[in-house]
C-alpha cells in the first residue's frame, strides 16, 4: 500500500519518562481543555474516582496506546461507518 511520507514515518519511542514528568504533562493537558482533578481526593479508595486513579489509569494509557495509534493506516478506498447509511447512499453511487 503506497503510504504518503508523512504516513510512513514511524514515531520513535519516547525516552523513558518518570511518572512525575507524565503527571505534570497529563495535568497541563487536563487544565487546556478545562478539566481540574483538584476537586477529586487525592487518594480515597471509597470515592469513584481520585486523583492518583485517574493519573495512574492516564500514564498507563500513554504509555502503552501511541504506538498502536501511530501504527494505524487508513485505507482510501474504504467507506467510513456512519449512522444512517442510506442518507449517503445517493451521494456514495454518484447521484445528487
Amino acid at each position: 500500500m503506497d503510504r504518503s511520507p508523512l504516513a510512513r514515518t514511524r514515531l520513535r519511542p519516547p525516552r523513558d519518562v518518570t511518572d512525575a514528568e507524565l503527571d505534570r504533562a497529563i495535568l497541563a493537558r487536563l487544565e487546556l481543555l478545562g478539566v481540574d482533578l483538584s476537586v477529586l481526593p487525592e487518594d480515597d479508595a471509597d470515592a469513584p474516582a481520585d486523583r492518583r486513579r485517574i493519573l495512574a489509569s492516564a500514564r498507563r494509557f500513554l504509555r502503552s496506546t501511541p504506538g498502536a495509534i501511530a501504527d494505524f493506516a487508513m485505507d482510501p478506498q474504504e467507506v467510513p461507518p456512519s449512522m444512517y447509511p442510506a442518507a449517503l447512499a445517493p451521494r456514495l453511487e454518484g447521484g445528487s
